[in-house]
């Protein structure tokens, strides 16, 4: 998947458990952003294409290193409401920049958490630790173009490399991505079915992935 799609798919399998009802916006931003984590280890194409041919897809797609990064961001942000704060620099930024109309001018001052539990942080790891790994199960099915051959997961490094690859649709097929902007559309009509939507946006990749693994 693209980073995007990623990305909305943590968003939407949030929004689906119903969780934001209970723990607001913060916990869905969490999911998405949790959900491109493990591509972590594609920055290292700054250093050269040799080392990102042997680091992608490795060091940060392993159950070990994905659940590790996903549960410290868990936790980091429960403790510290990362995202809270990164909501408030961006609408700052924003407003300096003129781009809040007058309406939105309080933009930028959202509360932080004062508040923490055991509960919450059980929330705040379990939900992290499960956007983390949709990343994995989504590149073991979305894989290669048309041109490239399908890049394999080492899910057990660095204990083994051997590699898992089980593909139905290529990188940057636009179908789901057109599933994901429709949900997003939906939600933004019907604003209070966001888990009904959301489940059924999930459920409409799915079936997406499963039709094009067949059909290929």
């Amino acid at each position: 998947m693209t980073t995007i799609e990623h990305a909305l798919l943590g968003i939407n399998g949030a929004l689906a458990t119903g969780l934001h009802r209970r723990y607001g916006w913060q916990v869905v931003a969490l999911a998405g952003l949790v959900a491109i984590s493990p591509d972590w280890d594609g920055l290292t194409l700054v250093l050269g294409p040799v080392l990102f041919d042997q680091a992608h897809r490795v060091w940060g797609h392993s159950f070990l290193t994905c659940g590790l990064l996903g549960i410290l961001i868990g936790v980091l942000d429960y403790r510290f409401d990362v995202v809270t704060r990164l909501a408030n620099v961006s609408a700052r930024g924003l407003r300096r920049c003129g781009l809040v109309l007058p309406a939105e001018q309080g933009l930028g001052s959202l509360p932080l958490r004062r508040e923490r539990t055991v509960a919450g942080y059980a929330v705040w790891t379990l939900v992290a630790l499960a956007a983390a790994l949709s990343h994995l199960a989504a590149d073991l099915v979305v894989s290669g173009t048309a041109t490239l051959g399908d890049w394999k997961l080492q899910l057990l490094w660095p204990f083994s490399t051997e590699g898992w690859i089980y593909p139905h649709v290529h990188w940057g097929d636009p179908g789901m991505t057109i599933i994901f902007v429709m949900g997003m559309l939906a939600m933004y009509r019907w604003r209070n079915r966001l888990q009904v939507i959301a489940a059924a946006t999930l459920l409409g990749v799915a079936a997406y992935i499963v039709v094009c693994g067949a059909l290929g």
